[in-house]
């Protein structure tokens, strides 16, 4: 849970802020309304608040000072104005905040929740920054590391292409033009030829006065451009935060193309293409792949007899055993309501033995419910095929058949 430290002298906003933050956020909020109140609560706390959300102007504090304060524990900070001059603004950025929020808008709560998440969510975001300059490497990684961005940095396109081969979980690349031996727009080129826009994001920067170089790095790859010696705080983080935005984004749209809602196992769509790619390679390299069919014991029964709910619930069970006892070791798709289908690299007697420890896991792990008070027994039966066997699907297809003959042998059992 988040320890978040609210300062607001307005009794109405403070309150209606606390409780929305502690409804949403998953956080324990801290509410002072003073300097002096806030500095004890630091003390108390020992600065140990993941952020904070400070009124700009409090009774013993009108310049701003809240803000040095909170800012010198180390502590990500969000800033409350009613003012947005121009010179609040640059007084704003001046403090190394992470953003500031207009207290008169009618979608400030709503802007801070989206904050909290954002910042929550920073944390697991892994930034590269390029650049030959020692200077703008510090100054753009100071600027991530304040919205809580893990950051990596390199000085040229050499050092990292071997960070990000090494690392290939970045979000996001921000990277210079002018560098020793490979520019930018070659170094798009060769992150490109690796990781798609829907893997890592890339920002080009430049301090050179050419205006086709934003086009340029866009045409080799890049989703964004910066001109580095004239942007604002504020419009770099918009920049970087929307570029993150559509990574994220790409990756849920390609997840619910390819996966099962309930589940989040493959679902039947992807598993006959992805399974047709193992099913060649298999053949051609001459390896064993054997596929097994897995379908739950009289769910009809449970459906009738407990609702659909703990039908949808005793699915949602037999996957996470599925994800657990397999791990990476083999190919998983929910392909029917109740019927599951397994792809993996074995021969047929330890495939047997890989689908008997999943028989007898979801055996000895029932279904809990209505706060552990009931609870339902499930099980499975499971047919397996081995690929010494024309096409998938006809290995599918014997693999479902021999599933229905353990069925009928009693259920809870294997047959291959």
């Amino acid at each position: 849970m988040q320890e978040i430290l609210l300062v607001e002298d307005s009794n109405m906003f403070g309150k209606m802020t606390k409780a929305k933050i502690e409804n949403q956020c998953n956080a324990k909020v801290t509410w002072t309304k003073t300097l002096a109140d806030t500095k004890n609560a630091l003390q108390k706390q020992k600065g140990g608040f993941s952020l904070a959300l400070l009124d700009l102007n409090l009774p013993d504090a009108h310049h701003g000072e809240i803000v040095d304060l909170v800012v010198d524990y180390g502590i990500t900070s969000f800033v409350f104005t009613g003012n947005l001059s121009d010179a609040v603004r640059e007084q704003v950025w001046k403090k190394e905040v992470a953003d500031y929020i207009l207290k008169d808008d009618p979608n400030s709560i709503t802007y801070i929740i989206n904050a909290i998440n954002r910042i929550q969510k920073n944390e697991d975001c892994l930034v590269l920054v390029v650049d030959d300059s020692s200077m703008y490497r510090n100054k753009l990684s100071e600027l991530l590391q304040i919205q809580k961005y893990r950051v990596l940095t390199a000085p040229d396109a050499k050092n990292a292409m071997e960070i990000i081969n090494k690392y290939p979980e970045i979000n996001l690349v921000l990277t210079d033009f002018e560098m020793p031996q490979i520019d930018g727009c070659i170094l798009c080129q060769k992150i490109r030829s690796k990781f798609s826009m829907e893997e890592m994001a890339i920002i080009g920067l430049s301090s050179s006065s050419n205006k086709s170089l934003g086009a340029k790095f866009i045409k080799n790859g890049a989703n964004d451009f910066i001109v580095k010696d004239s942007f604002m705080i504020e419009e770099f983080y918009c920049r970087v935060n929307q570029c993150i935005d559509i990574v994220n984004n790409l990756t849920k749209f390609k997840d619910l193309s390819i996966k099962d809602y309930l589940t989040g196992l493959y679902n039947r769509r992807y598993f006959y293409e992805h399974g047709e790619e193992l099913f060649k390679q298999a053949q051609t390299n001459k390896t064993d792949l054997f596929c097994a069919m897995l379908d739950i014991d009289s769910f009809k029964t449970i459906n009738d007899k407990y609702g659909h709910a703990i039908g949808d619930l005793a699915i949602q069970h037999i996957s996470k055993i599925l994800k657990k006892t397999i791990a990476d070791d083999a190919f998983v798709a929910r392909i029917g309501g109740e019927e599951f289908c397994i792809l993996g690299e074995a021969n047929i007697n330890d495939a047997k033995d890989i689908c008997e420890l999943i028989r007898k896991n979801i055996n000895n792990s029932p279904l809990m419910f209505d706060n552990k008070s009931k609870f339902v027994q499930l099980s499975v039966s499971i047919g397996i095929a081995d690929n010494n066997i024309d096409t998938l699907e006809h290995q599918i297809n014997k693999a479902d058949r021999l599933m229905y003959l353990a069925k009928n042998d009693g259920k809870n059992c294997i047959n291959i």
